[in-house]
């Protein structure tokens, strides 16, 4: 591979990178929106059902993001394969900070590991800040 070629595929590494950065930002807009909805819902008396429902579409359409967020990463893990040196070269300590993803692919656990974390980061205030508040809230309400 050409320094020229190394070069392109560090710099859409970066730019991939970037743009899986920001889904996160994307991510919380939608939380924002999710929470702002739930404040004119409650305001205005909206049906609790269709605020329920709304709710859960805004749920549904972040985890559709972070799919999307999913298919850059395997992206950039094609790009790291790419920059994945052999033999003589394996010393060029430049291109080894650009295998982040498939290093982290690499230590993937197995499906039911897998889904037991799925489930435990869903549990996370991070992940279910604002859905199941908000959820909570309306059906009170």
């Amino acid at each position: 591979m050409t320094t020229v070629s190394k070069q392109l595929l560090v710099e859409q590494w970066r730019t991939l990178h970037n743009n899986h950065e920001n889904y996160e930002s994307y991510a919380l807009i939608i939380k924002l929106v999710a929470t702002a909805i739930t404040l004119f819902a409650l305001t205005f008396s909206v049906a609790t059902f269709v605020t329920f429902l709304i709710l859960a579409t805004l749920w549904l359409q972040e985890g559709i993001w972070k799919t999307f967020q999913q298919r850059t990463a395997n992206a950039i893990i094609a790009i790291e394969n790419k920059l994945d040196i052999h033999n003589d070269e394996q010393s060029n300590e430049s291109m080894k900070p650009y295998l982040v993803y498939k290093q982290w692919q690499e230590n993937r656990p197995n499906t039911q590991v897998l889904i037991v974390e799925y489930v435990s980061n869903s549990l996370k205030p991070t992940v279910m800040y604002p859905y199941l508040p908000l959820m909570l809230i309306v059906l009170i309400f």
